[in-house]
């Protein structure tokens, strides 16, 4: 066997967070990852939602307790969100095509521009997110820290709309132009998710 198919069959060892579009018949999962105690009502509610919109079976995993290791306390309790993708998609079962963490603590990610922290440094290397997933790959987070709303209807609209903006990402979805599209990026303003239609536009669409 050549040095170079030896180099390309490890690259593909080591690049476990790649993997097809959700297709129903594809013997496809999705698995929900509580990640310390989460809401049993909002868990089944994503399920349910999930499972109308992929048409794949939607599971929940067993909780995890967050690793300590995470945190941050810079600006408060926050964890980042880069470990615990990294984390979920090498400790999920083999049966689970993307697995989802859900978290109700705040999560960050550093913000870069040309493969520095965004200026100013203080904002944006601890910044604060609803959530994050590879693109493409296994496995997203999403956290209901900064969802929060007296409204349940808009609450729950909020966090449908996050989970599946991520999954949109785990697909190969990078962030949509278009209007009201599901992938259309946030751009730091929860209104722009008050303001998402409940599902990807005909173009994101189109390349799953």
């Amino acid at each position: 066997m050549s040095q170079r198919l030896l180099l390309f069959l490890l690259i593909i060892l080591l690049l476990p967070h790649c993997t097809s579009p959700i297709k129903p018949g594809h013997h496809q999962q999705i698995g929900l990852q509580p990640i310390g105690h989460y809401s049993p009502d909002q868990l089944q509610f994503i399920q349910q939602e999930l499972t109308a919109f992929f048409k794949v079976p939607v599971i929940i995993l067993k909780e995890k307790e967050m690793p300590p290791s995470f945190i941050n306390l810079s600006k408060g309790e926050r964890y980042s969100a880069d470990s615990i993708i990294k984390w979920l998609a090498h400790t999920a079962p083999d049966s689970i095509t993307k697995v989802v963490g859900l978290t109700h603590k705040d999560i960050y990610t550093t913000m870069k521009e040309n493969g520095h922290v965004k200026e100013p440094s203080y904002k944006y290397a601890v910044w604060g997110i609803f959530g994050l997933g590879y693109q493409p790959g296994r496995s997203s987070v999403v956290s209901d820290h900064r969802l929060q709303t007296s409204d349940l209807s808009r609450f729950r609209h909020r966090l449908r709309t996050i989970v599946i903006h991520e999954l949109g990402h785990n697909q190969g979805l990078p962030h949509c132009s278009t209007q009201n599209c599901i992938m259309n990026d946030a751009n730091e303003r929860i209104q722009t998710v008050d303001q998402s239609a409940d599902t990807y536009c005909p173009v994101c669409k189109s390349k799953l």
